[in-house]
């Protein structure tokens, strides 16, 4: 057995959170390496000061009895330094948090080959037979960053207050048709969380989406401060809530909670990226507000995880990012060498720029592999019937696919730096199906010519394009744009040939990110173009092969109707249409509905098979290359960050190494 397959099947496994039924009568918790009893804890010298003078208290009280271990990639480090980073503002807040999120469990990457579950802020979870009640337990003595103990009490205020009134948008993992999950408190460390059905993929939601609060916790929040500002509760602070309403030009205290919308949980008060004063468990704490420049993130000196010797993280005593608007500029900083270490924003277009100036930047080029490939996206609910019915006829997007010369495409645009694939899950993702990820990936333009012509496209218009039984011209319209990969145009472009080339009077147009968005809503999109992206763990995000996701539009009327019809919820108000009753999205949706009520680890797994069988055999989205290199910049002193791993949402890109055991030598 390879290394790759022995990885995988460790990873299932650890997805599975032990699934009690594979192993043994009753549940088994998942446990975390603690502490050893005998190890002594090491604190960060710019808190020296601070404990001298009995400001903060000694390590032993601010870190729990059994700290989370986190083993570090390459070497134990060093203490100190300001970490480097750009972003863009207030909206690109997913560049400072994916580094610093705190979910209950999450992934750990030892290598780039294995990803595994672990324990963070609790010490261990379990699970019931059936995976209807999890409990979970946090670590004894765990501390907010204010120094205020952390216990179920958070847990409880957060159900209470923030869950239960809708006042952070209830996650959809914990909302089953319609009936939300239930808790209770054991006692001051444990809680249970009850559903209605089966929901064994909570382990891997949790990491991938944390399911409470914006940026983490999951499932808690802290008490003592926020709840002064729930504005019709008892326990409110009003002359708090006014100075917060004033100083943010707010008019009610709901609006602390939100920015673009209730329920996002992205507000001046209940989101830590936005609020220093905010008590979190993260490693770093906001120090300022991100509508500065430049925004920081200090080290949360409560913060609940050591290194292998005991020394408390993180090593790294802040982070700083500039803000920067175009991407020209964040180029221009990193071959000065004003950046340690980045992979947001940083484009595999300009990979030979990075490259080039290494030397001067003082900094090594690695590179990750971005869980994604580029396809194209026929939109078989198309308002136009004809057109529906043509882009869902499976012979026709088998044509379109071997129609496209995958390996050109890869030479002429990308360099030959990315792999010619079907849209399917990336290599490391434990879905991944080498078979599927060839398949309809063969450059057979005779093939492509005798499907067609199997199709009735015999007769040809005037400029030699194919015409339909009617006498139509057959021809479809692409649209695209910028924001959905790098080089789209000059891919767009050489696929619009191939089709030509094959008789479909192919055209394009490129359109503002938000004029594709609005055609998406309207459904009337005729083929999409956008990455199919999160193809790592594609179990905790298959939102682009049921269809739901938007700008990747294969079937968004069909999309819009099983999201308002059988999920009941709000669309985003385009066309919403009703697929034929025998129509093989129905299966992908029952199995997509079945898989994640499973229990049964193997059940759950071939009923997954099933479901990207499907796409694999039609294929609805068509792949053409993908497993992008994704530049990551490391200066010469900063350490423990790999080569070769995953980047993707879905495991958190940069948050899959634990930034927390990134350190920078002094120099």
């Amino acid at each position: 057995m390879s290394k790759n397959d022995l990885s995988r099947r460790n990873f299932l496994k650890a997805m599975a959170g032990t699934a009690a039924a594979a192993v043994a009568a009753n549940s088994l918790p998942v446990f975390a390496a603690g502490a050893k009893q005998d190890m002594m804890y090491q604190d960060a010298p710019m808190l020296a000061d601070l404990i001298s003078s009995g400001a903060l208290p000694s390590i032993e009280d601010r870190i729990p009895k059994n700290p989370r271990v986190i083993t570090p990639f390459a070497e134990v480090g060093e203490y100190g330094g300001t970490w480097r980073r750009a972003f863009k503002g207030l909206s690109d807040r997913w560049g400072p948090t994916k580094l610093n999120e705190e979910m209950a469990i999450e992934w750990d990457a030892p290598d780039k080959d294995t990803t595994n579950l672990v324990a963070n802020f609790i010490s261990e979870w379990s699970q019931n037979d059936d995976a209807t009640e999890f409990t979970f337990t946090l670590r004894d003595g765990l501390k907010w960053s204010d120094g205020h103990p952390w216990t179920t009490d958070d847990v409880q205020f957060y159900y209470d207050k923030v869950f239960t009134p809708n006042l952070l948008n209830q996650p959809a993992q914990l909302v089953q048709e319609g009936v939300p999950m239930t808790l209770e408190v054991v006692d001051g460390l444990s809680w249970k969380v009850t559903f209605k059905d089966p929901n064994p993929l909570l382990p891997i939601f949790i990491a991938k989406s944390t399911l409470g609060m914006t940026g983490g916790p999951t499932m808690a929040a802290p008490k003592h401060y926020l709840e002064k500002y729930l504005g019709d509760d008892d326990t409110a602070d009003q002359a708090l809530i006014d100075a917060a309403l004033e100083a943010n030009g707010l008019t009610a205290w709901q609006e602390l909670w939100y920015e673009a919308g209730p329920g996002d949980g992205r507000g001046p008060i209940s989101f830590w990226f936005r609020n220093p004063e905010l008590p979190v468990c993260n490693a770093w704490k906001a120090e300022n507000s991100p509508l500065e420049d430049p925004y920081y993130m200090v080290r949360n000196p409560y913060y609940h995880a050591v290194d292998t010797e005991g020394k408390q993280l993180p090593y790294i005593d802040k982070v700083q990012h500039s803000l920067f608007e175009s991407n020209e500029t964040l180029n221009l900083w990193v071959a000065q060498g004003l950046i340690d270490m980045q992979n947001r924003h940083l484009s595999t277009a300009d990979y030979t720029f990075f490259k080039e100036n290494e030397e001067a930047g003082g900094y090594k080029l690695l590179t990750w592999k971005a869980a994604s490939t580029h396809a194209f996206h026929p939109n078989i609910s198309h308002p136009d019937p004809k057109k529906a019915a043509l882009f869902d006829t499976a012979d026709f997007r088998h044509a379109l696919s071997i129609a496209i010369n995958r390996e050109e495409i890869n030479d002429l645009v990308y360099n030959g730096l990315l792999t010619p694939r079907q849209a399917s899950p990336v290599s490391g993702s434990p879905e991944f199906n080498a078979e599927f990820a060839s398949k309809w990936t063969e450059y057979d333009p005779d093939g492509a010519n005798a499907l067609l012509d199997g199709l009735g496209f015999t007769e040809r218009d005037g400029e030699g394009f194919r015409k339909n039984a009617d006498g139509e011209t057959v021809g479809l319209l692409v649209s695209f744009s910028n924001a959905g990969f790098d080089s789209g145009p000059d891919e767009v472009q050489l696929v619009i040939d191939y089709w030509r080339a094959v008789g479909i009077k192919a055209t394009q147009e490129l359109v503002e990110r938000s004029l594709y968005e609005e055609h998406n809503r309207a459904g009337d999109n005729e083929v999409g173009n956008w990455n199919v992206d999160r193809s790592s763990v594609v179990k905790a995000d298959d939102g682009r092969y049921i269809g739901v996701v938007s700008d990747g539009p294969w079937a968004p009327n069909y999309a819009r109707w099983l999201q308002a019809n059988v999920y009941n919820l709000t669309t985003d108000g385009g066309a919403e249409v009703e697929p034929p009753e025998d129509h093989p999205i129905r299966k992908i949706w029952q199995l997509h509905n079945d898989f994640q009520k499973e229990p049964d680890e193997e059940k759950r797994n071939a009923m997954f098979a099933e479901l990207l069988g499907i796409h694999a055999e039609h294929p609805y989205m068509i792949g053409t290359v993908g497993e992008d290199p994704q530049p990551v910049v490391v200066k010469n002193n900063f350490f423990n960050v790999g080569a070769g791993f995953i980047s993707d949402d879905t495991l958190r890109n940069v948050g899959l190494m634990r930034p927390a055991q990134f350190f920078m030598r002094s120099e």
